[in-house]
């Protein structure tokens, strides 16, 4: 018998792998196909329980369900395809956002670009206006926006959201809960005895350090601690110059917390060349986790945010307003909590 012959048998190797449909999902969830159709291609009137929305996609995912993308664009009029504008593609934590955000727009039957664009330079959404317009991609996912009065709220027919930064324009920001974030550090060193406390993070303009840092000030205040603030460039070199400041003031801080993984390495570098023991004379606590803080001389602390969420959250919402033109912010607060290492101690004496 040919290899022919047996993908022809039946349950032979082609009906084996049979694509998963409409009418499969359903009959494993328990609900009408009609419900099934509606999740999967992202019916923005629908109603649907949300542990029954979770379970469509799990069984969807688990059965390899891939929507026929070319007729769906062909019947909405539209790509299937986002662009997803990132500063700084080296900092791996964009990483997990970004794989949250493609499993999530592949669960949905959308492809996702990536672009790259400085951190010096961001743009306002028309400026990506032609990609719509040449039928390159139905919307934006942008997580460059700088708290700059170049980018005032103003009308754009360019379906977006903002990523992990507030826009101008309300209505349109996905954003974890960064003073959260720092409620943990400030709450974990605070305990140990610590009353000095620095933060090493980046420009001010961007907008998920203004939050952090906001939130520092607010509660070292609450807490009669005292805050010394750094603002540099988000790489190790902007890391390691800032700690070089920082130990040329008076009093020294006991316990730093740094704002990305970049500037962390910049950080360790500056504090093991002036011979400040990590933790004995100084607490470390980095706002960006990554698996190999866990391999470092001395492993590093962390507070672990939900970037796979936040991705995965920001694709349902541009697809909302792609759909509909729905609008309204999106604070992704869980799973967020303190990975422990041995770069933190109690205050030295």
């Amino acid at each position: 018998m040919t290899a022919s012959d047996e993908a022809r048998r039946p349950g032979g190797a082609r009906a084996r792998r049979r694509a998963s449909r409409l009418v499969d999902i359903a009959e494993v969830v328990g609900v009408h196909v009609s419900t099934v159709s509606r999740v999967l291609n992202g019916d923005p009137a629908q109603s649907v329980r949300p542990e029954v929305y979770r379970r469509i996609l799990a069984v969807a995912r688990q059965q390899g369900y891939r929507p026929n993308a070319l007729a769906r664009a062909l019947k909405r009029q539209r790509t299937g395809a986002f662009a997803f504008v990132i500063p700084l593609l080296r900092n791996p934590i964009w990483a997990r956002l970004q794989r949250g955000a493609l499993q999530r727009a592949a669960e949905r039957g959308h492809v996702v670009m990536i672009m790259e664009e400085p951190t010096e330079e961001p743009k306002p959404p028309d400026s990506y206006r032609y990609l719509v317009e040449e039928s390159r991609a139905d919307g934006l996912l942008i997580a460059t926006a700088l708290r700059v009065p170049e980018h005032a709220p103003g009308v754009t027919a360019v379906p977006h959201v903002y990523v992990n930064r507030r826009g101008p324009d309300r209505g349109n920001n996905v954003v974890m809960d960064e003073p959260g974030a720092v409620r943990l550090f400030v709450g974990h060193v605070a305990a140990l005895g610590h009353r000095a406390v620095a933060m090493v993070d980046g420009p001010a303009d961007v907008d998920t350090v203004h939050r952090r840092v906001s939130a520092a000030r607010r509660g070292c205040a609450s807490r009669g601690m005292s805050l010394s603030v750094l603002h540099a460039p988000a790489t190790e070199e902007g890391g390691y110059e800032a700690v070089r400041q920082m130990l040329r003031r008076a009093p020294r801080p006991t316990a730093c917390g740094v704002g990305s993984l970049n500037q962390l390495f910049g950080v360790l570098a500056a504090l093991r060349e002036a011979s400040v023991a990590v933790p004995g004379d100084m607490s470390v606590v980095s706002f960006d986790e990554d698996e190999c803080l866990a391999y470092l001389e001395v492993p590093v602390s962390s507070v672990a945010m939900p970037l796979a969420e936040l991705g995965a959250a920001a694709v349902d919402a541009l697809i909302a307003r792609v759909e509909s033109d729905s609008r309204g912010d999106v604070l992704v607060r869980e799973p967020m909590r303190m990975v422990l290492r041995d770069s933190v101690a109690p205050r030295p004496a």
